[in-house]
């Protein structure tokens, strides 16, 4: 299970890109909200992992696949950028009104960010490959369930200190400093757009 904490806690921390997510969607929208962001994202990373126990071999066979699911993610990292541009301004008590309708949206941004991205099953199937050849209790009953157990706990024990103790200094920062970080996300995520645009899958 240690290990599972461990990757768990690095792979979250090592996410710059769900993390500005979460931080953007938690000043918008509350701490909760980027919270959900973050238990997405650990979802979608759970799956994968899981598939990468069970054997990765039939998806990595069809790449044609995953080239229309990464579309999908292109066109969700785009629409949060422009959101981020469009939206620093607005107050705040129109977004939090919004956000009460619709919780459940922060939750699905973080997976389909993850989820929609070919390269993390990549990297999940490289790194139980790893596990699976340098450990020998990897081959053990029960090793998967407790690796993705410790892997949820290591997670959550970085995306909660992120959104209920990190993001409560960043809320205290003056609405210049909040537009500035906005505009850096955005650029972030249209960058990475681009580049899931013109990589090989």
């Amino acid at each position: 299970m240690l290990l599972g904490v461990l990757t768990g806690f690095l792979g979250s921390a090592l996410s710059w890109q769900i993390n500005l997510i979460a931080i953007q969607r938690g000043l918008q929208r509350g701490r909760v909200a980027a919270f959900l962001v973050g238990c997405g994202a650990v979802t979608a990373d759970m799956i994968f992992l899981w598939v990468a126990f069970t054997g990765a071999k039939p998806l990595l066979n069809h790449p044609e696949w995953w080239r229309n699911i990464r579309w999908l993610g292109i066109a969700v990292l785009l629409f949060l950028a422009a959101r981020l541009l469009v939206r620093h301004g607005r107050p705040r008590r129109q977004d939090e009104e919004v956000n009460k309708r619709n919780p459940s949206k922060n939750f699905l941004v973080g997976f389909l960010v993850v989820g929609t991205n070919p390269a993390v099953l990549l990297i999940w199937a490289g790194v139980i490959s790893f596990l699976l050849s340098q450990f020998p209790e990897a081959r053990q009953p029960f090793f998967k369930e407790f690796f993705l157990s410790g892997f949820l706990i290591g997670a959550l024990g970085w995306f909660f200190p992120l959104t209920f103790v990190f993001l409560e200094k960043l809320e205290g920062w003056s609405k210049k400093n909040h537009e500035l970080l906005s505009r850096v996300s955005a650029s972030a995520l249209i960058l990475v757009a681009f580049y899931l645009m013109f990589q090989k899958c």
